[in-house]
């Protein structure tokens, strides 16, 4: 490889070893005083110059050198120095901003060259070698007074905008490479990212540090329970470097008895005590006499805003202004020099002035070398030694940022101030209300105890759904509370006249009324018959102080003086939505100026009353209906029962006539033949036996057949079975009859029978449940019959009626023993004796006892209900214990009860009349 390209591999090595370090450095930090100083050093060793330095423009044109790096002091350093303008010439500039020029000069050589990164006309990026052309001889002058052999010179953008220079000068004639020119290109690039980052970073504090002097001054004005504003307004001062802060505000600008409210122009008027001032520092000085004591009521201030929005204004200051002229003398004795003037507004409304004081300053600029401003220095400076440019009683500036900051804190104190302005009418609202405190505690006193006499009229009221004790009670009560002559109450009949429904008069001796309002009085109104109620239709309560002053007809006052009555109240009384009645109260000792109280509480008793009324009303009806339901539940019971009752004996009985039936006619006939075959055998076996005597020798034939047939045994056996066989017949028959006797069907009317045989006829059907099984015992059947005459009864009703009881034991028995114990001895106990009903009425008792678990009362109570029933769904209905409850009580006039003990078992009392005539 050749030196040459050894060298530029070199340079290119350590372009890029720079880059990276700045790029490294830019990344590490955003403080931009720290960047832009490793920068400067890092590109001078880089190009190996003299002096390198970062040049940053002013907002007028101006600018200053705000890093450098110099190597062993070869050139002075100019850091902190501040340039002119004019030292770059506007077409220069253009170059810079336009086409971003990079630009080489060499002092020796006379020579500058440059190299645009755009095209001046188009804008488009281009990319061409370094032009060089002859420099402008000011610029060799400028450069040589600065000591300078070789510069060169890249241009800093920050959005878009030209924000500095980066500058190299070398005390000897020095080449520039456009690699190197491309190097510095790059290192700006790198710089115009860390500026604006370091913009970010900067507007971020700004903002933080805006929002914690907002954050601050808000805690004071709104963190103690009055708002406090004079630690505020000093804050706020402070915020700013103000030396002096004003506040006026609207105090007490609101009426609170009129409800109006002064605005803050006619409170700043002369002579006005509805401004309150806070001051801090530096103030105005107002000489004395004066129609003005305050600044803010100067005219300056409304004709400013008059064009204007209440927005802030920043007076830099106020001797350039000339609309403040007649302010200025009030400040001339002070230092102050700048005003920012704040309109507090709160919701369009306009509620102080907050104003902050700056004082005029003395300045100092460090230029590089003297600095004229005359248009008339047309030639380059000689000299670039220090020079201190002192100015004295300068105004300061108020920036952008000071104009926003202003903006937030006057939100802020114009909210406080309304919440100020608000705590001060909460105030005289208190001092107000403290001094109604006693009459309004004795309006609710008296309103309390209006209310408890509502309530207690209305208690009393609903005591009795009773019309005429509610008419009675109402009028009573009311004339006694409110200390009235006369309470009555009038009722509307169809045609909108009327009569007195109830009526109570208080005893007075300060009138006598001749034609005494009663009960059952008609007074018929034409104004309420032809206005169908009249006002009272609409709800509306109408009371009269005084009869002679309302204007009536003379016929009405006529009507009036009839019944005495000199002053009167009129409540209507609604049942639902129609009108109706009145409520009247009339007094007849003369005038009477009612309460307003008074007038409601007859409104609220009118009210109750038809509520009252309305549900008397609701009540009879229910009344009625309930009776009608009852008795149509009651009839309805009655006549199922009786159907499932004659349906259910109907069947049974057909069935068991019918089995009784068919049974009948065949025993009969065995019954009819036993005795001729029994008389037949007995001819038979004596001839067999005449022929045995007559032969005693048969043949041997003979003799075998009658040892094989055992002639002897079947003489002796035969006539046994013949009388078995009579037996059993005879029991057959008995059966029947008993089948007979329990359906009764030739027995449908009443007659006396023997009630012991329709007893057991009924256990004959419920033989088969009263044996035992192969897995649980039998029932034991007890008979305590008593000797009993016949006993006039339906028999047919009465068996069903103990088919009933001895069906509900044994199932009680049987569901006993399979639940708890299945060796328990089941046991019924049926006894009849004679007894007597009502002490008078002789009757026979059948008891029907089990040793069951019993029946608990509340069951007991309920078991002769219709479908009352506690067995499982299927197994009953519910009918059985009311159908012979039924039959022996309301067919035979007896006595049905239960008499039960859980644990003892349960016993029906069954008592009938022997004689039916003598039961009813």
């Amino acid at each position: 490889m050749s030196p040459i390209a050894q060298s530029n591999t070199q340079v290119s090595l350590n372009q890029e070893s720079v880059l990276r370090r700045i790029t490294t450095r830019i990344r590490q930090s955003l403080e931009l005083a720290d960047i832009i100083t490793a920068t400067t050093a890092e590109v001078r060793a880089l190009l190996g110059t003299d002096r390198v330095m970062i040049y940053k423009f002013h907002a007028d044109g101006s600018g200053q050198v705000i890093a450098e790096s110099i190597h062993e002091n070869r050139l002075p350093s100019m850091l902190g120095l501040n340039f002119p303008a004019d030292d770059i010439p506007p077409h220069a500039r253009e170059l810079f901003i336009k086409s971003k020029v990079r630009s080489v000069v060499n002092v020796d050589t006379q020579q500058i060259g440059q190299s645009p990164l755009r095209n001046l006309e188009t804008g488009e990026l281009i990319s061409e070698e370094i032009s060089y052309r002859p420099v402008d001889p000011c610029h060799v002058e400028y450069l040589t007074a600065m000591g300078v052999k070789s510069s060169v010179v890249a241009p800093i953008f920050h959005q878009d905008a030209l924000w500095g220079l980066l500058v190299s000068h070398h005390s000897q004639s020095r080449m520039v490479s456009e690699d190197e020119l491309e190097a510095m290109q790059m290192i700006v690039d790198q710089l115009a990212v860390a500026i604006a980052q370091s913009h970010l970073l900067t507007q971020a504090r700004a903002k933080a540090q805006r929002e914690t002097i907002i954050n601050r001054i808000a805690t004071l004005l709104h963190s103690l329970p009055t708002i406090v504003l004079q630690p505020a307004l000093e804050a706020t001062v402070a915020a700013f470097g103000g030396v002096g802060g004003r506040l006026c505000l609207k105090n007490q600008a609101v009426d609170l008895k009129n409800g109006t409210s002064r605005s803050l122009g006619e409170c700043l008027i002369p002579g006005s005590n509805c401004v309150q001032l806070y001051i801090c520092g530096q103030q105005p000085v107002i000489p004395e006499p004066t129609i003005y004591p305050l600044i803010e009521q100067y005219s300056v201030w409304q004709e400013h805003y008059k064009s204007h929005h209440h927005d802030v204004w920043a007076i830099t200051d106020i001797y350039q202004i000339p609309a403040l002229r007649s302010l200025q003398t009030v400040f001339q004795p002070t230092k102050i020099r700048s005003i920012l003037f704040i309109p507090l507004e709160y919701r369009q409304q306009l509620l102080g002035y907050l104003s902050i004081f700056r004082n005029e300053i003395d300045t100092e600029t460090l230029w590089a070398g003297q600095f004229d401003g005359d248009q008339r220095q047309l030639y380059p400076r000689m000299s670039f030694n220090l020079w201190r440019d002192s100015k004295k009683a300068q105004a300061q500036k108020w920036t952008g940022e000071d104009i926003e900051l202003a903006k937030e804190i006057g939100k802020q104190f114009a909210s406080a101030i309304q919440q100020y302005e608000l705590y001060q009418q909460v105030q005289v609202f208190n001092e107000n209300l403290e001094k109604q405190v006693h009459k309004r505690t004795i309006e609710l006193q008296h309103t309390s105890e209006q209310q408890q006499a509502v309530f207690g009229v209305i208690s009393k009221i609903r005591e009795s759904l009773d019309t005429n004790t509610i008419f009675q009670t109402t009028t009573k009560e009311v004339c006694q509370l409110i200390k009235a002559d006369r309470v009555s109450v009038y009722r509307f009949t169809t045609d909108w006249g009327g009569e007195f429904v109830g009526d109570f008069e208080a005893t007075s001796p300060n009138w006598s009324n001749e034609s005494k309002i009663g009960i059952n009085t008609v007074w018929n109104d034409t104004y309420l018959q032809d206005t169908e109620g009249g006002r009272y239709r609409y709800n509306q309560t109408f009371a009269v102080d005084d009869i002679y002053k309302m204007e009536f007809t003379q016929c009405h006052v006529e009507n009036l003086e009839q019944y005495q009555i000199h002053a009167f109240v009129l409540a209507p009384i609604f049942f639902g939505q129609k009108l109706w009645g009145l409520l009247a109260t009339y007094q007849h000792s003369g005038p009477r100026l009612w309460k307003p109280s008074e007038i409601n509480f007859l409104t609220q008793i009118a009210a109750q009353l038809g509520v009252v009324l309305q549900q008397a009303e609701l009540l009879t009806q229910t009344q009625q209906q309930t009776e009608k339901l009852t008795q149509a539940l009651h009839h309805l019971q009655q006549t199922q029962t009786q159907l499932i009752q004659t349906e259910k004996m109907s069947s049974l009985g057909q069935l068991v006539a019918g089995v009784a039936h068919e049974i009948n006619n065949p025993v009969n006939f065995i019954y009819g033949n036993l005795s001729h075959v029994s008389e037949y055998t007995q001819d038979l076996l004596r001839m067999l036996k005449l022929y045995q005597q007559e032969f005693p020798n048969p043949s041997l034939e003979i003799l075998e057949q009658a040892d094989k047939m055992d002639i002897e045994f079947l003489a002796e056996d035969l006539p046994k079975t013949l009388a078995s066989m009579q037996i059993g017949v005879d029991r057959i028959r008995q059966i029947v009859m008993s089948l007979r006797t329990f359906s009764r069907l030739d027995e449908a009317e009443m007659k006396a029978v023997n009630i012991h045989e329709g007893i057991d006829s009924t256990l004959l059907i419920l033989q088969h449940r009263l044996k035992a099984k192969p897995e649980l015992s039998g029932i034991k059947l007890i008979k305590k019959y008593g000797d009993i005459p016949l006993v006039e009864c339906y028999a047919g009703q009465m068996n069903q009626v103990f088919m009933n009881v001895l069906s509900n034991a044994l199932d009680a028995l049987e569901d006993y023993r399979e639940s708890q114990s299945k060796t328990h001895n089941g046991e019924i106990i049926i006894s009849t004796s004679i007894g007597l009903i009502g002490d008078s009425i002789e009757s026979i008792v059948i008891r029907i006892a089990d040793n069951g678990p019993g029946i608990p009362e509340d069951l007991r109570i309920r078991i002769c209900d219709p479908f009352f029933t506690t067995k499982p769904v299927g197994k009953g209905t519910g009918l059985g214990l009311s159908i012979s409850y039924k039959i022996v009580v309301e067919k035979h006039g007896g006595v049905f009860k239960c008499n039960s003990q859980l644990g003892l078992g349960t016993e029906f009392w069954i008592e009938i009349p022997i004689q039916q005539g003598n039961s009813h």
